[in-house]
Order: C-alpha cells, then sequence, then structure tokens
C-alpha cells in the first residue's frame, strides 16, 4: 500500500462519521395566529425554527421586528449599528456579537438579505412574499427533494440487495 492510500483512507473514515448537513431545517406549527402582533411574530420565528419553543433571549425576533417596521422608511435598510441602535431604544440589551449571528440566521434561512452594509426584509417584499418566493422554492423545497432522493437511493438499495 501506498503512503498516500493510507492518508485517504484515514480521510474517507473520518468523514463518514461528521456528517454535517448544508443547511438544517426546523419547522414547528402552532395553533392559528392571534391579534398579538409580538406573539404572532415570536411564533413566526420559533415555526421557522429561529428560535426554540420556550427560550428567554428572542433577540432575533426583535431584530426582525426593527427590520420589519422599517421597511417603507429605509428602502434601502438599516446596517448593524443602526439596528443596535433600534434594540437599545427599545430598552433591549443585546451584544453586537449576538446580533450579527442572529442577521446570519435571518440571511440563512432567506428573510433578510444583505446589500452592501445593510439589511432589510427580501427586496422590501411582505413577509408573506418573501416565504412564498424564496423561502419555500430555494429552502423547504430543496431540502424536501434531497430527502425524497436519498429515499429513493435507499428503496433502490434495498431492491438490489433482495435480487442478488
Amino acid at each position: 500500500m501506498m503512503p498516500h492510500e493510507s492518508a485517504v483512507k484515514k480521510k474517507v473514515k473520518a468523514r463518514l462519521y461528521k456528517d454535517k448537513p448544508l443547511i438544517s431545517i426546523s419547522l414547528n406549527e402552532f395553533e392559528k395566529p392571534g391579534s398579538d402582533y409580538f406573539v404572532n411574530l415570536r411564533r413566526f420565528c420559533i415555526s421557522f425554527g429561529l428560535v426554540s419553543p420556550g427560550e428567554s433571549r428572542i433577540g432575533i425576533v426583535h431584530i426582525l421586528d426593527i427590520l420589519l417596521k422599517q421597511r417603507t422608511k429605509k428602502k434601502d435598510g438599516l446596517d448593524s449599528y443602526e439596528i443596535i441602535k433600534g434594540l437599545y431604544s427599545k430598552n433591549i440589551r443585546i451584544v453586537y456579537a449576538n446580533v450579527l449571528r442572529d442577521l446570519r440566521k435571518l440571511l440563512a434561512v432567506g428573510l433578510v438579505e444583505k446589500r452592501g452594509n445593510n439589511y432589510r426584509i427580501r427586496e422590501n417584499l411582505p413577509l408573506k412574499e418573501v416565504v412564498s418566493n424564496f423561502v419555500q422554492p430555494y429552502l423547504i423545497n430543496r431540502v424536501v427533494s434531497r430527502i425524497n432522493e436519498y429515499a429513493d437511493a435507499i428503496d433502490k438499495s434495498l431492491t438490489s440487495q433482495k435480487a442478488a
């Protein structure tokens, strides 16, 4: 065996046990929305897996709230310092690094886009349109499609094992 072959085998072996998802989605369903804006917004975030049920630190909900309310006033969006100022004006104290982490989560899900140094709701669209035009086709449908590919591959493997 050549020296590089054992290194290749070690890489393959190490990779087999460290499956890292390209993206992770957690979807939750609640009862129908009520009239309380903030409860609806929090449940929206929980439904997308951005916040865990019962989690007390919900900075991401407040950040989304600020971006939603500024959507019509500032078409170009807000930079991270403006978001921090908005949080502090509401007496919500969040460390700057956590604000950036929450913004990255919102970007990853597809609800928010970054243009230059500014963050805004994707294309300043209503939230329902963002979900139906960007999140569902590019995130949810893609993951479900990949799950179907795995299911098909498993079924084919089982069929070929029975034939052998």
